[in-house]
């Protein structure tokens, strides 16, 4: 296996609250963490993003020291803690249960990781004041748990952990029992959170718009590796793999072959012989099977067919309109039977764009992406 080594920010001077190398959990023949190398300067928000399977709760356990890793080193500010106890250890952990003493008072909850850690108890009040505040519960301390809202809990959880100001706060899908509607709130609230007390996150999600919203950087982990380490939007427009082109953010996808390339731009020509522009960042020999990606939102929609110059153009058949607000997209048909989502503008003429009706989507070359079909099993590896 080749090393995998990423680098969250490219300043040598900046410091680590944490850093991996060469991380290795094996389940008998199957690698849940492979050969994981990587390091979060101090105060980011660093979320792992993967499906299902795919190793991230592996690597939280380990970070949280709940399981042990089968080789490879784990640094806290710059210290290995590999044989260091959970308990011992500069980090705490928010579950996604949260896992909240229920017959606790809220102020007792908040004092129980006091206690374990022995800070004296004279000092607790000023504390526990101190948290609440910046979570902002003041005054809730005598409330009972089952008084209090999921958001509510969910601050309670984060004060119990912050309030013993550790190095690191691991949080394994802390928000994935919420409403979609409180969900969206405590994506902005944790983001003030770790801003307000200035300590290293690291977020574990399958939820792609958690950790395109909250984030500094995020990891793509895919079959117990890194695919890619980079801010929001290098992952959303840059992607480097055909697996993160696909996870990360809404994508049409085509199926083809290389016909032609010239300079960064490929010609692909589809199982149906459809003709189609993309841009790619490497070259690709002539004949090889690839994978194209468009965002809905790069695709425009015309009842007739576009005068100005576009290098892709398909007539199409209306399905059916996705309403969602401002998210509304249309769902249209190829004359060859593929299925492409189409974002619609808040100014679109949703009358003149009935099921059944003929109409043009348009998209540039340099506004897709296309990736060796092969990419899509063999994660990337960064020096």
């Amino acid at each position: 296996m080749s090393d995998q080594a990423f680098a969250v920010d490219a300043d040598a001077g900046v410091q680590e609250d944490l850093a991996c190398t060469l991380l290795s959990k094996h389940f008998g023949e199957f690698a849940a963490v492979d050969e994981v190398s990587f390091s979060i300067p101090r105060g980011a928000f660093f979320s792992i993003l993967g499906p299902s399977g795919c190793g991230k709760t592996t690597l939280l356990r380990m970070l949280a020291g709940f399981q042990q890793p089968d080789s490879g080193d784990i640094l806290i500010k710059g210290s290995s803690v590999l044989h260091t106890a959970p308990n011992k250890r500069p980090v705490n952990m928010v579950f996604q249960h949260l896992a909240l003493f229920p017959t606790m008072s809220v102020a007792e909850n908040i004092a129980y990781g006091l206690k374990r850690k022995g800070v004296p108890k004279r000092e607790h009040a000023a504390l526990i004041d101190e948290v609440l505040a910046k979570v902002q519960l003041p005054g809730y301390g005598d409330k009972r748990i089952d008084q209090l809202s999921g958001g509510q809990k969910q601050r309670v959880a984060i004060a119990r952990c912050l309030v013993l100001n550790p190095a690191v706060l691991l949080l394994d899908e802390p928000l994935g029992a919420l409403d979609l509607k409180l969900r969206e709130q405590m994506k902005i609230e944790l983001k003030r959170l770790q801003r307000e007390f200035n300590t290293t996150f690291v977020y574990i999600t399958h939820d792609q718009s958690e950790a395109l919203v909250m984030s500094d950087q995020v990891a793509v982990m895919n079959k117990g590796r890194f695919e890619q380490v980079g801010t929001p939007q290098e992952l959303y427009y840059q992607p480097k793999t055909a697996f993160v082109a696909g996870f990360v953010g809404d994508s049409n996808q085509y199926a083809g072959t290389v016909q032609a390339q010239s300079d960064q731009i490929i010609t692909i020509v589809t199982e149906h012989g459809v003709r189609l522009l993309s841009q790619s960042r490497q070259p690709m020999p002539l004949g090889s099977p690839i994978t194209l990606f468009i965002r809905p939102e790069v695709m425009q929609i015309s009842t007739s067919r576009p005068e100005a110059e576009q290098d892709n153009c398909l007539q199409v058949t209306i399905l059916r309109m996705l309403f969602d607000g401002a998210r509304s997209q249309l769902q249209v048909e190829t004359a060859e039977g593929a299925v492409l989502t189409v974002a619609l503008p808040q100014t679109a003429d949703f009358h003149a764009l009935e099921p059944g009706r003929s109409v043009y989507v348009s998209w540039q070359a340099g506004q897709s992406l296309c990736f060796p079909v092969s990419t899509e099993t063999q994660p990337e590896s960064v020096q």
